[in-house]
């Protein structure tokens, strides 16, 4: 598994950083989808910086998303709830 982490992460963070290079235009990220010629929440921000902070948060809530589901799987094979109550299981 290091060696797999070894193989994949160098081209990875290569990949992300001529992106960075490649995407230093700044641009509008507007939060108000119903007036785009002056939305009342907006920020002009470089795109690599729109783009990297969307994969950090996919990485962040797929993360949570993998560790919630593994919690409920330990309780249910524990044969108690996620929240560590004594309920009884429902078996299929």
């Amino acid at each position: 598994m290091k060696l797999l982490r070894w193989i994949v992460l160098p081209p990875a963070v290569i990949l992300a950083m001529a992106l960075a290079v490649a995407n230093r235009a700044p641009v509008t990220f507007s939060l108000d989808p119903f007036d785009t010629a002056s939305p009342a929440l907006g920020f002009d921000v470089p795109l690599f910086l729109v783009i990297l902070v969307s994969v950090l948060a996919g990485i962040l809530f797929g993360g949570m998303g993998a560790w919630a589901q593994a919690r409920r799987k330990a309780a249910k094979s524990r044969g108690t709830a996620a929240t560590g109550e004594t309920l009884p299981v429902l078996r299929d």
